[in-house]
This record gives structure tokens, C-alpha cells and sequence, in this order.
């Protein structure tokens, strides 16, 4: 009888752990080539919204004073290194901040988000005229861009998807066709 009450006693304790353990703040799963039928590699990254930041930059396209504004996604890794992504078509100041402002919108609606992107993820490496890029995740502090460009796919929350994905043949298994 004493050990059925030491059993009770530990089933609140029990509940309490694992009640209290969160989510990881980051996971990647990789899609390559072989799994997408020769369709390029994709990413389905499943991120905490707080390690997400986001910006329009002016940009001089190809150094051919053709000025245009690009849309530009940082998401911070479990190891604090940045991936830098772009959104792969040039835009226009409207355009590119009414972007920023959807996927604001569900980067508040929910803690966790999916990000789907392309290309290969590769580390950075820094020429001799280049000097490291730094991106400020508020209270998660100041962190460096650790790997090459990666192309925007899409951003899901569980209700809903920003995508440019029409110009895409195959998406991330899982992201909404937009």
C-alpha cells in the first residue's frame, strides 16, 4: 500500500516535467534532389517567430544604377548563426513592405512558424574585400550571417501561408501550393 502512495506521489511531479518542456526553437529538414524528382533541394525549416526578422532593402541591381527594393528574411539557427534569405523577385517600396507586413502578421499569430526555402545550404565564406553582416534578434542579441543566400519559398503558421511560389514548380511537402 506504502508503494501504490510513493507511485501517486510521483505521477504530479511526472506531469509538471513534461508539461514544462517546450518545443525546439529550431528544426530543418532537407529534401534534396533525389526525393524531389531532380526538382533542386528544399528546406522546410520549423522556427520559433521570435528567431525571425525581416527587412526591404534599396538595392542597386547588378551595380547598373537600376535601383529596386528586395525583401530579405533572417532566421537564427539552434547554434545562434544566421541564414540570410531573399525573396528572389525585385520589388517595388509597396510591394516589398506590404510582404513585410503579411508575413508580420503571421509571425504575431502564432509562436512557432514552417519556412520553406530553396537552394543549398552552404557556410559562408568571406572574400578579402567583405566583412562579416550582422542581424539584431532583439532580446536573443546580435548574430552573424553564417550561410550563403537561401531563396524564399514560403512561411506557413498553422492558419496561414505567404508564398511566391507560383513561379515554382514544386514546393516544400507539407506548404500550401499558393
Amino acid at each position: 500500500m506504502k508503494n501504490l502512495r510513493n507511485e501517486w506521489l510521483l505521477l504530479p511531479l511526472f506531469l509538471l516535467i513534461s508539461s514544462c518542456q517546450s518545443m525546439k526553437a529550431f528544426n530543418i529538414k532537407t529534401f534534396d534532389e533525389d526525393q524531389l524528382e531532380g526538382k533542386g533541394t528544399l528546406h522546410s525549416i520549423t522556427v520559433n517567430s521570435n528567431r525571425i526578422g525581416q527587412e526591404c532593402l534599396f538595392l542597386n541591381a547588378e551595380a547598373e544604377n537600376n535601383w529596386r527594393h528586395q525583401y530579405f528574411m533572417y532566421v537564427l539557427n539552434d547554434k545562434y548563426e544566421t541564414l540570410q534569405v531573399m525573396q528572389p523577385t525585385h520589388m517595388d517600396k509597396k510591394t516589398c513592405y506590404s510582404q513585410l507586413q503579411k508575413i508580420e502578421s503571421i509571425l504575431k499569430s502564432e509562436s512557432q512558424v514552417k519556412v520553406c526555402v530553396r537552394d543549398e545550404l552552404k557556410k559562408k565564406t568571406l572574400g578579402p574585400d567583405e566583412e562579416d553582416h550582422f542581424v539584431q534578434f532583439s532580446s536573443l542579441g546580435n548574430h552573424k550571417v553564417a550561410y550563403d543566400l537561401l531563396t524564399l519559398d514560403s512561411i506557413c503558421s498553422s492558419k496561414k501561408c505567404f508564398s511566391n511560389n507560383s513561379v515554382w514548380v514544386n514546393t516544400c511537402p507539407g506548404f500550401k501550393k499558393q
